[in-house]
């Protein structure tokens, strides 16, 4: 019984970690990986800070709106990181005039998947 019980406990303790690091981040999908922020100036603690909204935003929007949300975000955060230099500092003249265009558009169409994530959607 009692090396059923210490068996029971070494695979729980190696299949738990192997989960965790077994499941995708959503911020993957947007970045690739951490290294790609890391690149440009960022930090891991920015990577998890980016992949703790995307977690609440997942928690707080609809399937649709999620897919939506996470679709428009990914063209925000590729033009972002077009323009961020390695040491962190947005250069926002690199961006042409279609892509400016673009930023202000993919702004205001996040904006209230923002309000509503952050919980100050007005009901």
């Amino acid at each position: 019984m009692k090396k059923r019980l210490i068996a029971g406990v070494i695979a729980v303790a190696i299949l738990i970690p192997s989960a965790v690091f077994a499941s995708s981040y959503l911020a993957d999908d947007i970045f690739g990986s951490s290294e790609a922020i890391e690149q440009r100036g960022g930090s891991q603690e920015a990577y998890q800070e980016i992949e703790g909204m995307l977690q609440t935003a997942k928690a707080k929007l609809t399937e649709v709106e999620f897919k939506e949300f996470k679709e428009s975000f990914k063209q925000l955060m590729q033009l972002k990181l077009k323009i961020t230099d390695e040491n962190g500092i947005k250069h926002e003249e690199k961006l042409t005039e279609e892509e400016q265009r673009q930023w202000r558009e993919l702004g205001s169409k996040l904006a209230p998947y923002f309000e509503k994530i952050q919980g100050n959607e007005k009901q």
